[in-house]
């Protein structure tokens, strides 16, 4: 536990100094705005492509891991997001926000920090990565995005494909996966170039977070707290149960990739649902609240993997 605690700390601290700046009057919401704007369509694409373009495309032998992640992390997002809309009084937009932040994870800021230092967990751990950064990010594009009433079905249809196609990070994660695909290599001038703008991605994000919780004003929190907490229960809970059920039916039977699998699912929300949510302009309060609250839980839940696992 103390490792993942060492790990979770920075980013409370982090998000506790956007809080400070808020609270204090050093910087307004339209910087928050500013800040998210500048992770949605420069320093997350960064990283996004730098991972995608240098990690060649997971091969036969890890097939089995990535259809058993795949599986669960589609019925995760698709099935919290026709749950919530049943649920909870909230528009298709905000059950696709919902849906996103209970299936996408901390995989880069939390979980790859501990897969690398265990070292044999790393592969595996990216290639789970790989998947996430370019299917689960297009799925929560396509159900975030506005729709307009009145079109036709094909209209309609024409509109849910297209959307993707315009968010940074869509673009960015399936540039770079093509890049890799068609064996290309980046020059080292280029690594570095996303290494460093990438870099920017985490921090800007968690310091925007705390800057968005002490400028806005916050709801009652039992209008949020079903919602929150939903939330926490798929991606702490069905996602990770799911995916390691899977891969038992599929016969995964390699321990460094269900050690992989089960790191890589018990991670907490991640920034990347808050900074999505911001970019749409819905369900801000509530990705933000079930992105601390998973955090925190996964502190523990986190520990337990590395107990059982290792």
């Amino acid at each position: 536990m103390t490792a993942v605690i060492t790990l979770a700390l920075p980013i409370f601290a982090v998000i506790a100094v956007g809080l400070a700046a808020g609270r204090l009057r050093l910087m307004t919401n339209a910087d928050s705005q500013t800040l998210n704007k500048f992770v949605f369509r420069f320093a997350m694409p960064a990283a996004l492509f730098g991972l995608t373009a240098t990690t060649p495309p997971p091969g036969p032998d890890y097939l089995p891991l990535a259809a058993s992640y795949a599986l669960a992390g589609f019925a995760a997002i698709f099935g919290t997001y026709l749950a919530a809309q049943a649920l909870f009084p909230i528009t298709r937009e905000e059950a696709g926000a919902h849906a996103f932040a209970a299936t996408i994870g901390n995989a880069v800021f939390l979980g790859l920090p501990i897969a690398l230092a265990v070292g044999t967990w790393a592969r595996a751990y990216i290639v789970l990565m790989l998947i996430e950064g370019v299917a689960v990010i297009t799925i929560g594009a396509s159900l975030m995005a506005p729709r307009e009433n009145g079109l036709s079905l094909a209209g309609r249809l024409k509109k849910t494909l297209k959307a993707p196609l315009t968010n940074p990070l869509v673009i960015a994660s399936s540039s770079g996966f093509a890049f890799s695909a068609l064996g290309l290599d980046l020059p080292e001038s280029g690594v570095q170039f996303f290494k460093i703008l990438g870099a920017a991605a985490g921090p800007a994000a968690l310091f925007s977070l705390g800057l968005f919780l002490a400028t806005n004003q916050y709801p009652d929190i039992g209008s949020i707290a079903g919602r929150a907490v939903s939330i926490l229960a798929v991606k702490l809970a069905f996602l990770p149960a799911t995916a390691l059920a899977a891969a038992r039916l599929l016969g995964v039977d390699d321990p460094t990739h269900m050690s992989a699998l089960a790191l890589f699912t018990f991670m907490p929300s991640g920034v990347t649902s808050f900074v999505m949510a911001s970019q749409y302009g819905i369900y801000k309060t509530e990705t933000a609240s079930a992105l601390l609250l998973s955090t925190v839980c996964a502190i523990f839940t986190v520990s337990g993997v590395l107990i059982v696992f290792s």
